[in-house]
């Protein structure tokens, strides 16, 4: 039977009971041109009443404990009691990124075969032309109107009753929510999160940081307001659109400093690069947090020191490290990154992604393209030594559903534990600190040997005119030509003469003449998620084409 576990909705509900009329979240209403932005303001009661209500509805609806039900819904205020209802049915939540596109996402639906589906109108007509991806679905609510398709609103599954809603108890290692990768660096895979992972993702992220029940945390990341809401947290969102954080307004993230003074802010890389480029020149400070977080993707040195210019002294910006199959793996801030670890990454050291996080073990193994049955087939590296960074740990899921080929790629048996292949390249150094090299697809393999990308761009990111860069192999497999990839800071231009002075600063590296090649591409293509990973795959076939090099 397993361990009985403590669900998120569980979570929810000793938050709701301890501090009912605290406000769990404040959400930004529709943004209107010319007119304020506004919030709507939730209580940790009003979330777990509202879910309560919606358990009754989907149990009447049809939903039952163990289904999968699809979630593709717009991001609303209702989007918590939502969730936290179908989990206390027993229910398990299935998200997948729109962002990835329909083909792709029509694969993830095939693929998890949902017993339930809640979905915008828009889905609902997609459902009734392409059947066979939801031939599974016996219970389709529709978030919003109904036409044809008929069947039950999610206003119609709003049903109140006279006490507390009690689904079926649960096990600790039952599936709690499957959240889909975005497949920006492959196909997307279902990365099923247990009871026992989401409650450990929840005590260790909160411990990492000291987040303290009460306190007031700006979030531009969706995926974490769940969890933080189970902290006691206060969250409040920006007026944007959540889905594409690229196209937030700095405007309104300042706004939302300056009225609600959040104790914490997170937001992906993208939304920090705006704002800094909004308020420096304004000379805009905000004076409210203690502490800044971000997440998706590594973090340029010099945006740390500009975000000195912007807040107080001594408010770092933490980068925990992590993926969709295991958060929070490691964290560093920016004075342990301004005070020691920059210079070395500026000489080929890579990203020091800091510390381990309370709850986790990591390895480096030796890099292997094709699967590693067990540990015992696998050769742990030692300290400095750059491999494949593999976890294990109760915040880590064990497997994706419904992918033998991905698990058998990515997971690494162990007696009764499982690890994580990360798909990352990096090292530990003699202070247990883990450093981040680039991942193992975007690895360049030269004639020469092996090339981290992310080490050989460490050192050319400090070039005054260069906002980020990108290493890149053109050719044929294992006699790959590096070339890097360099997008310029807003408004500056690039010549010879820079170019010399850019491949200069790799001498007295180890990377030293490993650059064969510079092209300026004039804005890097990102994930569609956080806006903030680069898409080196289309890079790679952008820069075959301006070489005129054919690779397939």
């Amino acid at each position: 039977m397993g361990d009985a576990a403590v669900s998120i909705a569980d979570l929810l509900r000793q938050r709701a009971a301890a501090t009912p009329d605290a406000v769990a979240v404040h959400f930004p209403d529709p943004v209107r041109a010319g007119v304020p932005p506004r919030w709507t303001s939730l209580t940790f009661a009003a979330i777990d009443a509202a879910a309560d209500a919606y358990a009754r509805g989907f149990v009447a609806a049809g939903i039952r404990a163990g289904d999968r039900v699809l979630l593709l819904v717009r991001p609303s205020s209702d989007f918590y009691a939502l969730v936290f209802g179908l989990v206390r049915t027993g229910a398990v939540p299935v998200f997948i990124d729109p962002g990835m596109g329909p083909a792709s996402a029509l694969r993830c639906v095939t693929n998890i075969a949902p017993d339930a589906m809640i979905a915008i109108p828009p889905v609902h007509v997609v459902r009734t032309f392409h059947t066979r991806p939801f031939r599974t679905v016996r219970t389709a609510i529709t978030a919003g109107r109904t036409w044809w398709w008929g069947g039950p609103t999610l206003k119609d599954c709003a049903m109140p009753g006279d006490g507390p809603f009690h689904g079926p108890p649960v096990q600790a290692d039952d599936d709690a929510v499957i959240v889909f990768t975005s497949g920006s660096t492959g196909t997307a895979k279902a990365v099923s999160m247990s009871h026992r992972t989401m409650a450990a993702r929840v005590a260790h992220i909160q411990a990492l940081f000291d987040l303290q029940p009460g306190e007031v945390i700006l979030e531009t990341l969706l995926v974490y307001t769940m969890l933080e809401v189970c902290m006691g947290l206060t969250v409040v969102i920006p007026p944007m659109d959540i889905a594409r954080p690229a196209t937030v307004d700095p405007a309104d993230v300042v706004t939302t400093f300056q009225r609600f003074d959040p104790a914490i802010g997170s937001a992906s890389p993208v939304v920090w690069h705006k704002l800094v480029r909004h308020c420096v020149p304004q000379g805009v400070r905000l004076s409210s947090p203690r502490m800044l977080l971000t997440t998706a993707a590594p973090i340029p040195v010099d945006l740390h020191r500009r975000l000195g210019e912007v807040f107080p002294p001594g408010v770092e910006l933490f980068t925990p490290y992590g993926a969709t199959e295991a958060l929070p793996i490691a964290r560093i801030g920016s004075a342990e990154i301004l005070g020691d670890t920059a210079e070395r990454t500026g000489r080929g050291a890579g990203t020091c992604v800091g510390a381990l996080a309370p709850g986790i073990d990591v390895r480096i193994v030796d890099l292997v393209d094709g699967p590693i049955a067990t540990m015992a087939d696998a050769r742990v590296l030692p300290v400095d030594a750059i491999g494949e960074i593999v976890v294990r740990g109760d915040g880590v899921s064990r497997a994706y559903r419904n992918s033998p080929a991905g698990n058998a790629a990515a997971k690494i048996a162990d007696g009764d534990d499982v690890w994580h292949r990360m798909g990352d390249l990096g090292y530990l150094d003699d202070a247990g600190r883990l450093w981040f090299c680039g991942r193992t697809t975007h690895r360049v393999e030269s004639r020469d040997g092996r090339i981290p990308a992310v080490c050989v761009e460490g050192i050319f990111n400090v070039h005054p005119d260069v906002f980020r860069t990108a290493l890149v192999g053109v050719g044929p497999a294992g006699a790959e030509v590096p070339v890097l990839c360099v997008e310029l800071e807003a408004g500056r231009g690039w010549s010879p003469g820079q170019e010399k002075a850019l491949l200069a600063l790799a001498d007295d590296t180890p990377y030293a003449g490993v650059v064969r090649r510079v092209l300026v591409h004039p804005r890097f293509p990102t994930d569609t998620r956080h806006n903030s990973k680069i898409r080196r795959e289309d890079l790679k076939v952008w820069a075959e084409r301006q070489s005129g090099v054919a690779t397939r």
